[in-house]
């Protein structure tokens, strides 16, 4: 008899959850969404009159440091993410980037279409963890137009 009562308590006294709200906030933290290196990136929520509508533009920077014959990759490039659902701590988004990628002394430029999620936990709604698909347009002195299907995640931060 107790098992159900405190279950039923745990119900009606949890917190309410809401849409993330992420106008005027900036996050900072490391995505994989440009190419295979692991990039600084951060965030900031434009202005917008609803809290439901969130557009964030993006930057990324990401260094491989890892010591090859062709020297390391060096990723940069910027996004503009439009969220176009909004849900209790999870909001959904499409997007779209411009970048390079510098490999073995070629730079390729790449475009990006993009969709993900990003996800706020419970206790932690400050911290939201990104969760991304999308395509890959590189235009290179080597290769002209090539499509590479990506996923990629990450974690932000946002003040």
């Amino acid at each position: 008899m107790k098992r159900p009562l405190l279950a039923l308590s745990a119900l009606a006294l949890g917190s309410a959850s809401h849409a993330k709200d992420l106008r005027s906030r900036t996050g900072v933290g490391f995505n994989q969404q440009f190419g295979h290196v692991s990039a600084l990136s951060v965030r900031y929520g434009l202005p917008t009159p609803s809290p439901v509508m969130n557009i964030q533009v993006e930057g990324v920077f990401g260094l491989d440091t890892a010591a090859t014959e062709t020297g390391g990759d060096v990723v940069y490039g910027a996004r503009v993410l439009y969220g176009f659902l909004a849900e209790d701590n999870l909001n959904l988004f499409a997007g779209g980037g411009l970048g390079g990628v510098n490999r073995a002394a070629e730079n390729t430029l790449r475009l990006q279409p993009t969709m993900g999620t990003d996800f706020f936990l419970f206790g932690l709604e400050n911290l939201g963890f990104t969760v991304e698909w999308g395509l890959n347009l590189d235009i290179g002195p080597s290769s002209g137009v090539s499509t590479t299907a990506a996923s990629a995640a990450g974690v932000h931060y946002w003040f």
